[in-house]
């Protein structure tokens, strides 16, 4: 059975979903696809809601589609099945800790997972921000999403 990575964010509209699929296509280049599967969730998502219009942009430059992604809230279900939950900021881990205190073991920000100094561990919102903003959140997730599956 493969284990499952969760990443989490705010509204799952940018960051996760970004995360999901940069993730995914580093998995297939690796060849450990057959190893991980990813997911994602949103602490405060309206479920069913699609990827923002930027992030769907952004991440059509890496060659990835988020045409079809629909926002999920963060559920007990996910948590549980997780192997790994990587939140965006530190206010999510805590929010999840806060509701999912058995889940300390596998949650962490994306950041601190990928080595990240602690005063670094936040990766902004871009939502409601220019397109440039995206660009660099995507770059900003891709460079930490290399050094987890180094890790892994």
């Amino acid at each position: 059975m493969k284990k499952n990575i969760l990443f989490v964010c705010t509204g799952n509209t940018c960051r996760s979903p970004m995360a999901e699929a940069l993730f995914q296509r580093i998995l297939v280049k690796t060849g450990r696809d057959n190893e991980y599967s990813c997911c994602s969730a949103g602490v405060y998502a309206y479920e069913g809601d699609p990827a923002s219009a930027e992030a769907r942009k952004v991440i059509e430059k890496y060659g990835l589609n988020l045409s079809g992604h629909a926002a999920r809230i963060l559920a007990d279900e996910a948590i549980r099945e997780a192997f790994l939950i990587l939140t965006m900021t530190g206010n999510h881990k805590r929010m999840l800790l806060d509701v999912y205190p058995g889940a300390a073991d596998k949650a962490f920000t994306l950041k601190e997972f990928a080595g990240f100094d602690s005063n670094r561990w936040d990766i902004q919102d871009p939502f409601g921000q220019d397109i440039s903003v995206y660009q660099a959140c995507a770059e900003e997730l891709e460079a930490a999403l290399h050094k987890i599956m180094d890790k892994l």
